[in-house]
């Protein structure tokens, strides 16, 4: 078992026999968020956003469920066709982004977490070729997102030959 699929949170789960793949999740979390206030900032449809307390489909297995918290989730894997990771950490950054200099949305977003007591959490899934050395994290990445003191987690790993 993956160890994306250990965690509660996320709804997708990589799955080591099928070679390469690459996505990454943003997620805002927190008991008082209004996901429509992300919505308002982040030119884009969230993979899934709910209020806390509100029912929401989880899935095939899941069925319908209660919010634990408030959250706005979104996964690049539908959004970015590569296997590249650094391709889809150049999405999130061009969507928190906008413009080089444009810094609003990030303003923004933080603004919003600040005042619903929430955090910002990116999950980064790779899955490379048998012996193939894990991307790093580039550094002009780890500096746009530093406003949202976001927690980053990854979950990288190589294909069975």
């Amino acid at each position: 078992m993956s160890r994306a699929s250990r965690l509660a949170t996320f709804t997708t789960k990589t799955d080591v026999q099928t070679g390469r793949k690459a996505f990454v999740t943003l997620r805002f979390a927190g008991h008082e968020l209004d996901p429509q206030d992300i919505s308002a900032i982040l030119p884009v449809e969230p993979t899934r956003a709910h209020r806390k307390g509100e029912a929401f489909f989880a899935g095939e297995h899941a069925g319908n469920l209660r919010g634990r918290t408030g959250m706005w989730f979104l996964a690049t894997d539908t959004l970015v066709d590569s296997d590249g990771l650094a391709d889809h950490l150049r999405f999130l950054q061009e969507l928190l982004y906008p413009e080089p200099n444009d810094k609003s949305r990030v303003e923004k977003l933080r603004d919003v977490l600040e005042r619903a007591h929430s955090r910002a959490h990116i999950t980064c899934f790779w899955r490379g070729d048998p012996g193939e050395t894990a991307p790093q994290f580039p550094a002009q990445f780890k500096s746009a997102i530093a406003p949202l003191a976001a927690n980053i987690e990854t979950d990288f790993g190589t294909a069975n030959p």
